[in-house]
């Protein structure tokens, strides 16, 4: 029987929580802050979009350390039924939910083809864009962890080297050179964060030297620091380069999750934590953190409906205090109260299915 490892319970809280703050309070526009100069609060969404960046890529890394060796546990069958039943369904039925009560209030006709066009383009509830990655992840499972299963270590880590390769590597060659490259869509089973599911695999199953995590966290710390740094210069100070990304005035392309700098803090993270799970001993800690964890992905699920339906009502309780104290109290109430309701939903009879 697979060893319970309870520093993923750690992983799956700390990375439902970055989501939920990234999508509130790391967008200056959104915030009101003034895209145009640098002010103390622009540098502070900034700063925190790029720290807090790792929701997603931490949650497709405890996808990977958890899936990819499903042949150990059960078959190919149960394995596509078991994600049909956790992911594929909520997220469909979830997607319709959004429809009306997300798309619709943007005033959009509640038409049959606008949800298909919307659903298909991800364009229903934009947190929800991580769904087709994992999905399309999981549909590739059974012939990756054929790779997992019968590979040596260093065909595993040749695919993680082509992946870095292909999804960070060429993206930068072709913001340098101006161009879009034919690589990058010849290689086979290429998706921008496939080498998030497998380094996560790796991670949790190969034992890394001290010196080797020193490195790792020592890199990690100098592309972190890129990406601030470089994001800052090249958003205020150099004019606007047509081969960056400047979403809301502010250039993405430094901390995309699918760059190299990324990966390498992600990687870092992840081993991180890897390293807490002999201090994680307590009774009392585990029986919590798997609490906890248990709702993550319900808060996935639910938090794009707080925000949009109750965030700012509640902010108008607070509107005489300094835009600091609100960036402090917003993800707490989005996320409390979406853990709150993924455990109500799921006590009402036949409905706790719908956020497993």
């Amino acid at each position: 029987m697979q060893k319970t490892k309870y520093f993923m319970y750690l992983n799956a809280i700390i990375s439902s929580f970055a989501v939920v703050v990234a999508h509130t309070i790391t967008n200056p526009v959104q915030l009101g802050v003034s895209t145009t100069k640098i002010s103390f609060y622009l540098l502070l969404c900034i700063v925190l979009g790029i720290i807090f960046s790792y929701g997603v890529p931490l949650f497709f890394m405890q996808s990977g350390a958890n899936v990819l060796n499903y042949r150990d546990r059960y078959t190919t069958h149960v394995f596509l039924k078991k994600r049909i039943h956790k992911v594929i369904i909520p997220f469909i039925l979830w997607s319709i939910l959004g429809f009306f009560f997300i798309y619709g209030k943007e005033g959009f006709p509640l038409t049959i083809k606008n949800f298909c066009v919307a659903f298909l383009t991800g364009n229903i509830v934009g947190p929800y864009w991580f769904f087709y990655n994992i999905i399309g992840f999981y549909i590739c499972v059974p012939f990756i962890s054929l790779i997992i299963k019968y590979g040596s270590t260093n065909i595993i880590k040749y695919t993680i080297f082509i992946l870095i390769i292909v999804n960070t590597g060429i993206p930068v060659i072709n913001v340098f050179f101006n161009t879009q490259s034919s690589f990058g869509t010849s290689v086979p089973f290429i998706g921008p964060y496939a080498q998030y599911f497998i380094a996560g695999w790796y991670l949790n199953n190969v034992n890394i030297a001290k010196k080797n995590r020193l490195r790792i966290y020592s890199l990690a710390i100098v592309m972190l620091l890129f990406e601030i740094v470089a994001t800052i210069y090249f958003s205020f100070f150099v004019k606007h380069i047509p081969m960056l990304n400047y979403p809301d005035g502010i250039v993405k392309t430094f901390y995309d999750i699918a760059m190299f700098p990324s990966f390498c803090v992600m990687c870092a993270l992840f081993l991180f934590l890897k390293q807490l799970e002999p201090k994680l001993s307590s009774e009392v800690m585990r029986k919590n953190l798997k609490k906890v964890a248990g709702l993550t992905f319900g808060i996935y699920l639910i938090h794009p409906f707080i925000i949009v339906w109750l965030l700012n009502p509640f902010n108008q309780i607070f509107l005489q205090l300094p835009l600091i104290v609100k960036m402090l109290i917003d993800p707490l109430f989005v996320y409390c109260l979406s853990g709150l309701i993924v455990m109500i939903v799921r006590k009402i009879g036949l409905l706790h299915w719908i956020v497993p």
